[in-house]
């Protein structure tokens, strides 16, 4: 049997060796098929051959006598190990009467004990808890380590911090964990993406997005949306994983973490490892929550009686005369009359609905794993809008009798849909407090009452608009281990990522007073397809102090954009907008892109008796993204590490101190986030042929010249246990510069171009500090209370930018200062002559005197996670230091006192003949000096923008395991009940809806949610 698993390896070897020539990935299907069928049939029978006895046993708790779930199982000499279910039980094969079995887990210490399965068959095997995580292993670039002897800066999430979160995003439970890491939510509408920044911006204008891997394949986090982005400005193709399906997140920040990722890593690294099988009986999960979403902040603005009262003070100010046709709201329209457009376009409830399943379970020699999650987020806006996503995953894992052959299979399939409208209408909530009824009775448009007209902001419920994302990968993860030192292993992935997009523009959304009334619509396509292929051989050594491992490895990757549009418009009614056949006029437009990369890489570490740590990591980069001559760059990075807690002479000295270690690293990487093919000469088509033949015009100039980014980065830290490493700290400082700037630098109109990319000679740097936290408070048989902190403080500059005041970016850029500046007025007050806002300096409209920075100062996060008994109730503080445009930018040009509601606090602090402390200039109904003063002062001055730091309970839960005994009647394993709530309030002085998103952006949700957990 032995003979026929040799020959069909060797078989599916060489297979392999032939798809490597060929460079065929849509065969990997035909991998997993084929793995499957081989594996599982052959090497299962060689396993129940050699296999004489199954040991049954459990692994608990030594203080609390509880099941400790997915503990490490493995018999001593023998490198087959399985994981324990949910509750604790495992089952094990074993070839010998006696022998030793090791079973470890997170947070506990290993412990070994003896089996006799001619006594019993059955084993019983306690752990006792430790109070710290240093020895909890870290998935790193191509590998694992344990935290103690990483020299690297990684930080990892676990799966029940990402669980405990309401999210449907698994970003989003990132937030306020993760120190040096910004994570912001661009609006509250289902599906929306988010802002991913690790340790500030490198690049002045080029991709700055960190690198993101799940399960070793590359998953694209930027928003695809050709058309349209609808309300969530782009849906996130992250929001097509399921939170449930992530069995940990390792954020990568430093060279030493990130340079085996080369040009990829140079802005960090996040890789999402997903859950696999458990061996044992097969285990059957359903988890399912429901629960509510609203906004919890409104903006407090004028009620009718007010509000008419302001627009009589603007026209008497002005010494104008009311008039149907300069005043409808005051008289053509109902003035006792009231509507609270926010409540009337944000207060909807949104609905919340998660349902996941799942089935797991398997041999010692190959686990499953197969799950399913359904999800609805629904919208407050009017209408029945939500973001649906259904996900399948499935896994199996096969390694061989003698534990040297390996294989993982990983597939998943993710189909999302949006319906939101294409606007959020934030502007809409300003509308007059008695505006006339934007529906009728038959739910037709209103756009006028009693002939005045005003602009209806419900057309863009009219428009159906719908966005679908498909997302599949599938990843093999093969590796023979020759002997005990080498290791030959083969990761593969294929991945697509494929949109439709559709919106519409239906006579029905139109003003019927307009005089082109046409119906359109807009068709979108956009699919991705990306493989990648890594063979790597691992060596390893140990001496009688000293561990050696050496890594060797290349990449191949490819990926395929392509693109179609099509405008379609004249549709002969409302009906048939959805089929571009029907309408009488129809532009189409197509697009695709090819992009390779290449590298070589290596990794050397060295362990000299657990104390001293070196690694060196080296990589050659080839991108297709460069012109010729120019696409290969080499980086690197060593990291030092140091545990001087190790020393006999400070164990003897400083008992208090049980664990402290320096660490440091330098290295350089590089950055390809560009366009591709931008070293050609592009051309695009003309739309409108001459003679019947198609033209073509140049659209980008060309630069064949310019080359990598790159990114030098130097980290120092120390890492600190006392008490028996019951409390831990850490601190990192960092510095980050990123030169050979690729700038779209702006040409002069007369060479036909806007811009050229080019390197340019200029420094961005980002310095700072990273602190964190951890301590198990109080640890008891039946209580047990963990508190986390982190904070970080950074500082982004501009260090060097030769010639810049005589550069196109002299206006947006300054030396010394951050990148996200804004160059604003200074207001310095109210002429209290003449009631008008003024400013320092001003000889044009919008000279800029004031440096703004938006750049967060300092942020952080508090989580507590408290056990008592059966009991977990656990919550995470988010806090940040910054500054925002405020509500004064709310008035986006619209001077107070024209047909335009306002804030209470804004009229309140209006100027008014005699008063000094006026904050607002005198109100006015029509446009001229006062107009202009207002739209500089809440567009362009400093005035505009103020204190948006907040402190926001981020996220509470709070869960209950029935009793084992009622469990057990009902013949289950486990039955959990949970209450969960996201963003449930925000301490803050910001002047606006929320401090996170901006002035009017629609703001993150209060999400509340009840759900159960069954296990049998």
């Amino acid at each position: 049997m032995n003979h026929v698993f040799i020959f069909v390896r060797d078989l599916f070897v060489h297979f392999l060796a032939h798809l490597w020539a060929v460079r065929r990935p849509n065969c990997l299907n035909k991998i997993v098929i084929l793995c499957i069928v081989i594996l599982v049939t052959s090497q299962c029978a060689i396993a129940q051959e050699q296999a004489n006895h199954i040991i049954h046993g459990k692994v608990i708790s030594n203080n609390e006598t509880k099941p400790i779930p997915n503990a490490v199982v493995r018999i001593l000499g023998n490198p087959i190990t399985i994981d324990a279910h949910e509750d604790g039980r495992f089952s094990i094969s074993v070839s010998n009467n006696t022998g030793i079995l090791i079973a470890s887990a997170e947070g506990y210490q290993s412990e070994e004990v003896r089996f006799n399965t001619v006594s019993s068959d059955s084993i019983i095997i306690p752990l006792n808890r430790i109070s710290n995580n240093l020895d909890d292993v870290q998935v790193i670039g191509y590998g694992r380590v344990s935290k103690r002897l990483n020299t690297g800066s990684v930080v990892s999430i676990k799966s029940e911090d990402i669980e405990k979160q309401p999210v449907s995003n698994p970003i989003a439970a990132l937030a306020g964990r993760v120190p040096g890491m910004t994570v912001t939510q661009e609006n509250g509408s289902p599906g929306g993406s988010f802002h991913i920044q690790i340790r500030g911006q490198n690049s002045l204008t080029q991709g700055n997005q960190p690198l993101i891997l799940i399960d070793g394949i590359p998953y694209q986090n930027q928003s695809i949306s050709g058309v349209m982005s609808l309300a969530n400005n782009g849906q996130s193709p992250m929001s097509n994983i399921s939170p449930s399906d992530i069995a940990s997140i390792e954020v990568l920040k430093d060279a030493d973490a990130t340079a085996i990722y080369g040009s990829r890593g140079a802005n960090g690294v996040v890789l999402i490892t997903t859950k696999q099988g458990k061996a044992g009986s097969t285990n059957v999960e359903i988890s399912a929550q429901t629960g509510i979403g609203r906004i919890n902040n409104k903006l407090d603005l004028l009620n009718t009686a007010t509000y008419v009262a302001m627009r009589r003070e603007a026209f008497a100010n002005d010494n104008r005369e009311i008039t149907t046709v300069t005043a409808p709201d005051l008289t053509l329209w109902d003035t006792t009359r009231t509507t609270d457009w926010q409540e009337y376009l944000f207060g909807k409830t949104a609905n919340f609905t998660n349902i996941n399943t799942s089935i797991s379970g398997g041999s010692t020699y190959t686990q499953f794993m197969i799950s399913a999650n359904y999800n609805k987020t629904g919208a407050v806006f009017p209408g029945n809008y939500a973001d649906q996503r259904g996900t399948l995953t499935a896994n199996i894992n096969h390694q061989s009798a003698d534990g040297r052959f390996k294989v993982l299979l990983n597939s998943m399939y993710g189909l999302n849909q949006n319906e939101l409208p294409s606007s959020g209408m934030s502007q809409a909530i300003f509308l007059p407090p008695n505006n006339p009824s934007l529906l009728d009775n038959n739910g037709n448009l209103v756009w006028e009452e009693n002939g005045g007209a005003f602009s209806n902001p419900l057309f863009y419920l009219k428009r159906n608009a719908h966005e679908r994302l498909n997302r599949y990968i599938a990843n093999i993860n093969l590796s023979y281990e020759f002997s005990q030192n080498l290791k030959l292993r083969l990761t593969a992935g294929y991945s697509t990522l494929a949109s439709d997009q559709m919106e519409t523009n239906p006579v029905a959304a139109q003003n019927p007073n307009s005089s082109n009334l046409v119906s359109s619509a807009d068709f979108a396509n956009t699919k991705t397809t990306n493989w990648i292929m890594e063979p790597q051989l691992e060596y390893s050594k140990s001496f009688e102090k000293s561990n050696l491992s050496l890594l060797l490895g290349s990449t191949l990757q490819n990926e395929n954009k392509n693109f179609t549009m099509i405008e379609a418009s004249g549709f002969a009614n409302d009906a048939l907008i959805e089929a571009a056949q029907y309408a009488t006029n129809v532009i189409a437009d197509t697009y695709k892109s090819e992009y390779r990369y290449q590298a070589a890489f290596g990794r050397l570490n060295y362990n000299y008796d657990n104390k001293y740590i070196a690694n060196l990591t080296g990589r050659i980069d080839g991108s297709s993204r460069f012109g010729p001559g120019r696409r290969v760059s080499n980086f690197g990075a060593v990291g030092l590490g140091y545990i001087f807690s190790e020393e006999q002479y400070l164990k003897d000295q400083l008992s208090w101190l049980s664990y402290g270690k320096l660490r440091g690293s330098y290295g350089v990487t590089g950055n390809d986030q560009i366009g591709d093919y931008q070293y050609l000469d592009n051309s695009q088509a003309v739309n409108n042929p001459y003679q019947n033949q198609i033209g073509y015009i140049p659209s980008r100039l060309y630069n064949e010249d310019y080359s990598w980014e790159t990114n030098n980065k130097l980290e120092a830290a120390i890492e600190l246990g006392f008490i028996e490493n019951k409390l831990l700290l850490s601190a990192n400082w960092f510095q980050n510069r990123s030169s050979s700037q690729l700038i779209n630098y702006r040409l002069p109109d007369q060479t036909g171009f806007s811009s050229i990319l080019r390197n340019f000679n200029a420094l961005v740097e980002n310095t700072g500090w990273e602190l964190l936290a951890s301590s198990r408070l109080v640890e008891r048989q039946k209580f047990r209370w963990d508190l986390s902190a982190n904070i970080s403080i950074s500082r982004n500059r501009l260090h060097e930018f030769p010639n810049l005041e005589n550069s196109t970016y002299a206006n947006t850029l300054v030396i010394g200062k951050p990148l996200n500046i804004i160059k604003a007025l200074n207001y310095t007050g109210i002429d209290h002559e003449t009631g008008l806002y003024t400013f320092d300096g001003v000889s044009r409209p919008l000279d800029q005197t004031v440096v703004v920075d938006l750049t967060p100062n300092y942020y952080g996060g508090i989580s507590n996670d408290i056990h008592y008994g059966e009991w977990n109730i656990s919550f995470l503080i988010q806090f940040a230091k910054q500054e925002l445009k405020n509500h004064y930018a709310t008035l986006m040009g619209r001077t107070p006192g024209t047909m335009f509601n306002i804030m209470t606090e804004l009229y309140d602090a209006r100027w008014m003949n005699g008063i000094d402390e006026a904050t607002i200039q005198r109100l006015t109904s029509t446009t001229g000096l006062a107009n202009t003063a207002n739209s500089n002062f809440a567009n362009y001055s400093d005035a505009s923008y103020g204190d948006a730091s907040f402190i926001r309970f981020k996220n509470i839960h709070i869960s209950y395991n029935l009793p084992k005994q009622f469990v057990e009647r009902v013949k289950l394993r486990q039955i959990k009940l949970f209450l969960q709530g996201q963003n449930l309030f925000t301490l803050t002085r910001y002047r606006g809806l929320d401090p996170e998103t901006g002035a009017i952006s629609l703001p993150p949700l209060q999400t509340t949610t009840f759900g159960f957990t069954l296990s049998f």
